[in-house]
């Protein structure tokens, strides 16, 4: 018996589900068919790099972090590997608004005057705070580990600047369960920094977590094409689902131009995507409707060389809130990835976000999340 699996968005969450499907029931000798659908008429959902004249912007993400293995191995597993671009190692430099001018980042920056002395000293308390709740928002963590400066001077703005989203309502065992667990393993997040480098220092170079970032010589577009490219299953595009009804054992699916019944049906869409989606069940549909989701705005500005004074010999440069700039922050795109722009222009990445939902991540973080979660997914529809 064949088993019939319909995948509902061609984002990097549902292109690898199905990539995953058909891969493991491969390995299996499994009788499998998989169908995606997408309303775009082109895969990657907000996966998609734009070029024009010389000039190339991604629409979302920008790179992948190399801390994560997930995507990396998708990639090179697809016939990608020689097309990953390590990020400039002038990526290591970065810069933050305070009080109108770029700070340098960096522990360099720490001897300095910024961040402020005072914002410094109440750091100074950190290994001896006691453990906090289970979970608690970013801006409480902060707050109560680092002190009220530091969290507004450098903790805010990168928390900002990776999710788009107000530290206030941001969980914090959510967003960052890295550090929850450094300070319910240590008591301190001093103290699980100096374990975590000698436990670094004592690990197999080879073994070691790498740092940085990636992308791909054509920019993301490279990943999400290059996974189309290889299912097997056909990929609707351009067929946006107009309902999900159950039909006895299985699920008749509707969309603009088409039709068909299956086994198992992967919703790999944004929530508030399937508000009009008929056939949901109305418990089903309220938990989705709640789902927040902040809307970011990205702007690639480019310049001649010559207009720009600044060196942008860094990563780019996050805004705190306090500043009231009206952005998060900026890339230095032309200085970190090659072939951006043209000859003597620079190339700068400008996001911005309302702040008043909770928030998801939108950059490179989320990408090795959503590969991450489409194995287990694929296994466990697979049995």
């Amino acid at each position: 018996m064949t088993l019939r699996v319909a995948v509902v968005g061609a984002g990097i969450s549902g292109l690898s589900t199905h990539w995953f499907l058909e891969r493991e029931a491969r390995a299996r000798g499994m009788a499998l068919e998989v169908e995606t659908w997408d309303p775009k008429p082109e895969p990657g959902g907000n996966v998609h790099t734009h070029s024009a004249d010389g000039w190339r912007c991604e629409e979302a993400a920008e790179s992948i972090l190399n801390s994560r293995t997930e995507t990396r191995a998708l990639a090179e597993e697809i016939g990608l590997g020689d097309r990953i671009v390590q990020v400039s190692p002038l990526a290591k430099k970065r810069f933050l608004v305070w009080k109108g001018k770029l700070r340098a980042m960096g522990p360099s920056s720490a001897l300095g005057s910024f961040p402020t002395w005072p914002a410094k000293l109440a750091s100074l308390r950190e290994p001896f705070v006691s453990r906090g709740p289970e979970d608690e928002s970013v801006a409480a963590f902060g707050r109560r580990r680092l002190g009220a400066g530091l969290f507004e001077q450098i903790v805010d703005p990168m928390v900002t600047g990776i999710y788009a989203a107000d530290p206030e309502r941001l969980s914090v065992l959510s967003a960052f369960p890295r550090l929850k667990a450094m300070e319910a393993r240590s008591g301190s997040l001093v103290r699980a920094m100096w374990a975590g480098r000698k436990a670094r220092r004592d690990t197999p170079a080879e073994r070691r977590a790498g740092s940085g970032s990636y992308s791909f010589a054509g920019g993301m577009s490279d990943l999400v094409h290059g996974l189309a490219a290889v299912l097997h299953g056909p990929l609707r595009r351009g067929e946006p689902v107009r309902s999900l009804e159950r039909a006895g054992n299985r699920w008749l699916l509707r969309g603009a131009t088409a039709s068909g019944e299956f086994d198992h049906v992967v919703l790999a869409v944004p929530a508030h995507q399937l508000h009009d989606l008929a056939g949901l069940p109305d418990d089903l549909r309220a938990d989705l409707e709640s789902v927040p989701f902040n809307p970011v705005a990205v702007v690639g500005l480019g310049f001649r060389r010559d207009m720009v004074d600044h060196p942008l010999d860094g990563f780019g440069f996050l805004v705190p809130r306090l500043e009231r700039r009206g952005i998060l922050g900026t890339l230095f795109t032309s200085t970190l990835w090659p072939g951006v722009a043209p000859d003597g222009h620079v190339l700068l990445r400008m996001w911005d976000s309302g702040l008043h939902l909770a928030g998801n991540s939108w950059d490179g973080i989320g990408l090795n999340d959503c590969v991450a979660a489409a194995l287990p997914r694929a296994r466990m529809i697979l049995g």
